[in-house]
């Protein structure tokens, strides 16, 4: 047993360490999506629309010219940082504000901006192997398994590589958990003070600790009978609000524009689809190679993750105090089935978004690493062997799907930003090229993210509608620059067309669709 304690031990180190170097290596690698370029916008100071202003409808915008509000001004304001980051209430401040003071210190950058991510990333492995002590402390190989698996989860890397707060966000669910679990088993004064103060650092990470909040609820109604508990925990749960109240006060006064800026989560999807994402959201926790949403893999990958969670939770409610798996079942169940539940009722899509499934998916390694105990110290040696083979499998899985990610330039994280770079390359292979790019909610952080990868003498051209401007400005813009391209045109923009010019689709094989940038070609000798 003590032999078998040691080599779980070494194995599990060796994938933490693999890990790490995931999570810090090639930080600057992929493309830095419209959500990261607002990053670092509102870590600057400059609120969206003010910039929008500033760059509207000037056909000889160069990337440069979009790419100073990517980088901290000559002086740097703190107040004009709240102020951008208010401008997006649904965002809570703590990540932007760290970013703010890296940016101050250590200049803007796509890789430090992702290196607080990555920081973030590493803390939450520690605060894994915390959880794990506090829900199985008579049995310590399962935190070190648990955390090997977070370690090389793909989805885990993922977010501790992207400029967002969901790698802090994963540090306060992961404390929650793990003070909640010690609150309960202590019952002391100083417990439930803990439990409160990670409750408010998971607010600051994410509007969606509700879900955690409302898990943790149920998990205390059928556990906990005495008053005294019960006391602790609302008492933390009214310090953990309390400690977010100047940013509920900011939601409050922003009610209108977080209404705005969160529209997009009606927007209709179908349950198909919908379906499909719910499944791969959890595949993604043991393996991820970036698969089509069509492959096979979609239907069964997900059902052998999720199978494996079955039979471990299963495995849990046998073995272990009835209140684990309570915990545990809590965790991974309620937060997906509110979201999913919400999308059916209202057709909209807030559950597509893996990352809003946090607080579920943080539980995936602590609920799978009590089977591989349970088979690494039976007295069978074939059950051994399969725990052995199994903890081999899954760390595998993950390390291989690591490299893969770590190698590419793009991701299905980068959602639509996804073709931006290759894109980018195929416009630096045309000559005095401009972009056009229709009005919509999305086209400056797509310009802004386009403009990374751009050459010097590429313009790029914001519009103030949805529709081409009049031909006489467009046969204008073309004698300077003949190669006009419009950047994912919406039917309103194709259909203005004037007469005599024609529209070409432009696909590169390797990387973005044929509608995603389309040739506006002017009449020959105009």
């Amino acid at each position: 047993m003590a032999k078998g304690w040691v080599g779980v031990k070494g194995v599990a180190i060796a994938a933490i360490a693999v890990g790490l170097v995931l999570r810090f290596s090639n930080l600057d690698r992929k493309v830095y999506w419209h959500d990261e370029v607002y990053t670092s916008l509102r870590v600057a100071g400059y609120i969206g629309p003010a910039v929008e202003d500033a760059v509207l409808d000037r056909p000889d915008l160069a990337p440069a010219d979009l790419l100073r509000y990517q980088q901290m001004p000559p002086s740097p304001s703190l107040s004009a940082c709240w102020d951008a980051l208010a401008n997006h209430p649904e965002h809570p401040p703590l990540y932007y504000l760290a970013a703010h003071g890296w940016g101050r210190i250590f200049g803007a950058s796509v890789g430090g901006y992702r290196a607080i991510a990555a920081i973030f990333g590493a803390i939450a492995l520690a605060a894994m192997f915390w959880l794990g002590r506090q829900l199985f402390p008579l049995h310590p190989p399962v935190a070190w398994l648990a955390t090997a698996l977070m370690a090389v989860s793909p989805v885990q890397i993922i977010y501790s590589q992207e400029a967002r707060e969901y790698s802090l966000w994963a540090v306060g669910l992961l404390l929650a958990h793990g003070a909640l679990a010690r609150a309960v088993r202590l019952n002391q004064p100083l417990a439930w003070l803990a439990y409160g103060l990670a409750l408010g650092l998971s607010w600051y990470g994410s509007l969606m600790t509700g879900l955690l909040g409302l898990s943790h609820l149920v998990f205390m109604a059928l556990t906990q009978r005495q008053r005294r508990p019960w006391m602790g925990f609302v008492l933390a749960q009214g310090l953990g609000i309390g400690l977010f109240t100047p940013w509920i006060w900011t939601i409050v006064r922003r009610w209108d524009r977080l209404k705005e800026v969160t529209a997009w989560t009606d927007d209709p999807q179908s349950l198909d689809y919908l379906a499909k994402l719910w499944g791969l959201h959890y595949s993604a926790t043991v393996v991820d190679f970036n698969l089509p949403i069509d492959h096979l893999f979609t239907v069964v990958g997900p059902a052998l993750v999720l199978g494996l969670v079955t039979v471990s939770l299963v495995q849990i409610g046998r073995h272990y105090p009835r209140s684990t798996a309570v915990f545990l079942g809590c965790g991974l169940l309620l937060p997906p089935l509110v979201l999913i539940c919400g999308d059916i009722v209202r057709t909209g899509q807030i559950s597509t978004n893996t990352r809003y499934f946090f607080p579920s998916l943080l539980l995936v390694p602590l609920a799978i690493a009590p089977l591989l105990n349970a088979g690494l110290a039976a007295a069978s040696q074939r059950s051994r062997a399969v725990g052995a083979a199994l903890l081999a499998l899954l760390l595998t899985l993950g390390i291989a799907s690591g490299f893969a990610n770590n190698r590419a330039f793009t991701w299905w994280n980068k959602s639509l930003s996804y073709p931006n770079l290759a894109i980018a390359n195929y416009l630096n292979e045309q000559n005095a090229s401009v972009v056009i790019f229709g009005e919509s909610g999305i086209a400056l952080g797509e310009a802004i993210s386009l403009s990374h990868y751009l050459n010097p003498e590429t313009a790029l051209w914001l519009l103030p509608e949805r529709t081409l401007p009049p031909v006489t400005t467009l046969q204008a813009v073309a004698q300077d620059q003949p190669r006009l391209f419009l950047f994912e045109p919406p039917s309103t923009m194709l259909d203005a067309v004037p007469p005599g010019w024609q529209i070409a689709p432009t696909a590169d094989v390797n990387g973005f669709a044929p509608n995603d940038l389309v040739r506006l070609i002017p009449p020959q000798g105009s």
